[in-house]
């Protein structure tokens, strides 16, 4: 309770100030006055050049308004009349000092339009109604752990540096159309700021787990809890946004914003290089250290985010990495007419959970990485994806978009892993289920011609042996082929050279046709190679007959199997 003499009715409690206050000047008297029924007060000059936040610094005491007496107003230093509902509603002034809510309970709303507030705004640890910065020039804000009930509004301001770390906001979270830095060199919390326990001072990596080194985000959120919709459309940001296990119930919505990637030290990130010769695969000894914060400068940063939608679509534009690694989202993850840059890996998206994916993106640069995900819908198309695509681990149910099956042959062959079997088994699996069984098979032909690379000379040898005769069992109609091909040529030769008879008591008839047909199969049909003996140089045709008939059938008994087994058997 504020320190009101008792004496006093409750008339002159309700205009009278707190003493600790000091005399009010008339801007703040005004508001004093106007607190009591949520009034508004506005001393814009009704001048656009005039009134802009950003020439805040200009405007003179008829204009100013101490921060501590919003604070005190806000915490309940003056009472509201009967049948009227109070609150801070004020345009167009200048908030000296910092406006410090911290672990306070606010039961009043407040709205500030168009003021400077250059100093940190705080709510640490508070429970507030709705609060609503709109078109405002800010300094720091900090809200982490504080519950808002209700709407919280950035639009159309400028805030240097937004943080909101397992915050809990009931109604919308809006940043459309805001410009968000960094915190500036002098507004950062020290290293030293916080007290410390002296006998465990804090490492590198706690400081920067912690927080207390945000040099490259505009906005820390992460676990931060959005009940009403994200609606972030036009922002602005130079630095990254830290969004690391938030949940967005009523989605994120980034249309139209721009992030601009700054790296740890806070300097904008420097335009995308060519990509590394040479790349790490998916889950080796090399991945974690190609994915520290060191070497790789973030846009976004949400690993294991929730939403029911997510839109980075319709301009999007990136200048760093987007990870959304883990990410669970319940609807529709866009990157429809997004741009997308990035020195190295433009888009994480492993281990992610979609129900549809949009992935069509006007512009691209660096690798993208969906391993492991699982996707309802991809809907993609082939200049949507760099040179370098993971794909290993990745599942879908469905895939939408103008693809031939050669199009989606040469995306799976932009791992930079190398040879992976799943990928080519998830397509061909695909194709089974809308029924388009011969291009099912044109993929796993792929896959066994892919394969035969990372064989040893012996493998490769009777890989190309069985690509040969039978396309891997794929094609078993090449082994007709084959057949009909040397059937053909042993007929002619065998009619215009014919072959000894080897017991000349015996009576029978020679037929080169069958003769050659008893060459071919592996056991002996028609008791023919017994009764004939060829002669000259038609012996090295009768043999190459012979050899050709037992690999034409060993490849087709491997082929068969192959095409037969589960497709569960490793």
């Amino acid at each position: 309770m504020p320190p009101f003499p008792s004496s006093l009715s409750p008339a002159s409690r309700r205009m009278r100030p707190d003493r600790r206050l000091g005399r009010l000047n008339p801007a703040e008297r005004l508001l004093w006055e106007a607190y009591p029924t949520g009034a508004w007060v506005d001393l814009r000059t009704g001048d656009p050049a005039v009134d802009d936040p950003a020439n805040g610094a200009s405007w003179g005491p008829e204009r100013t308004v101490r921060a501590e007496v919003l604070t005190a107003l806000l915490l309940g230093a003056q009472e509201a009349e009967p049948g009227t509902t109070p609150g801070v509603r004020l345009a167009g002034a200048r908030i000296t000092g910092p406006l410090d809510l911290s672990d306070a309970t606010v039961t009043v709303k407040l709205h500030l339009l168009n003021c400077a507030i250059p100093d940190t705004v705080d709510f640490t640890d508070a429970t507030t109604r709705g609060m609503r910065f709109r078109g405002c020039a800010m300094g720091r804000v900090r809200g982490a752990r504080s519950t808002v009930d209700g709407l919280l509004e950035f639009d159309g301001s400028a805030v240097g540096g937004l943080r909101l770390d397992n915050a809990h906001i009931t109604g919308q979270f809006r940043l459309a159309g805001t410009r968000l830095a960094p915190p500036e060199q002098g507004n950062r919390t020290p290293v030293g700021g916080p007290p410390q326990d002296i006998t465990h001072p804090f490492t590198e990596e706690e400081v920067r787990r912690r927080g207390h080194d945000r040099y490259q985000w505009a906005l820390w959120a992460g676990g931060l809890t959005v009940d009403g919709g994200a609606f972030l459309r036009r922002l602005n940001a130079t630095g990254g946004l830290r969004m690391v296990g938030a949940k967005f119930h009523g989605g994120l919505y980034l249309q139209e914003a721009s992030i601009t990637a700054t790296d740890p030290g806070g300097s904008p990130a420097t335009e995308p290089a060519a990509e590394p010769a040479t790349a790490p695969a998916a889950g080796s000894a090399a991945e974690p250290a190609a994915e520290s914060a060191a070497t790789r400068v973030y846009a976004v940063y949400a690993d294991f985010l929730e939403a029911s939608a997510a839109e980075f679509s319709a301009g999007f534009t990136a200048a760093g990495t987007v990870r959304l690694r883990g990410a669970r989202i319940n609807g529709v993850l866009s990157f429809d007419q997004a741009v997308l840059k990035a020195p190295d890996r433009s888009l994480h998206l492993s281990h992610m959970q979609v129900d549809e994916l949009i992935l069509k993106p006007v512009e691209i640069e660096g690798e993208i990485n969906l391993s492991y995900s699982r996707i309802g819908v991809l809907m993609d198309r082939l200049s949507a994806y760099p040179d370098h695509v993971h794909l290993n681990g990745l599942t879908y149910e469905a895939l939408r978009g103008p693809w031939t099956v050669a199009e989606r042959l040469s995306w799976l062959c932009r791992d930079p892993g190398g040879y992976r079997p799943q990928p080519y088994e998830q397509l061909a699996a695909w194709y089974r289920r809308i029924g388009h069984e011969p291009d099912a098979r044109r993929v796993l032909l792929a896959k066994q011609r892919e394969r035969r690379a990372t064989l040893r000379p012996t493998g490769r040898l009777w890989g190309r042996l069985l690509d040969s005769a039978v396309g891997y069992g794929y094609r078993p109609w090449m082994a007709g082929l084959w057949a009909a091909v040397l059937l053909v040529a042993g007929t002619v030769v065998f009619s215009a050279v014919p072959p000894a008879q080897i017991d000349p008591g015996e009576v029978r008839n020679f037929n080169a046709f069958v003769y050659t047909l008893d060459l071919l199969v592996p056991v002996s049909v028609f008791e023919q190679r017994g009764a004939w003996e060829p002669v000259g140089w038609t012996r090295w045709l009768a043999w190459t007959l012979v050899a050709s008939g037992w690999i034409l059938a060993t490849a087709l008994i491997a082929g068969a199997a192959r095409v037969l087994r589960p497709s569960s058997a490793p």
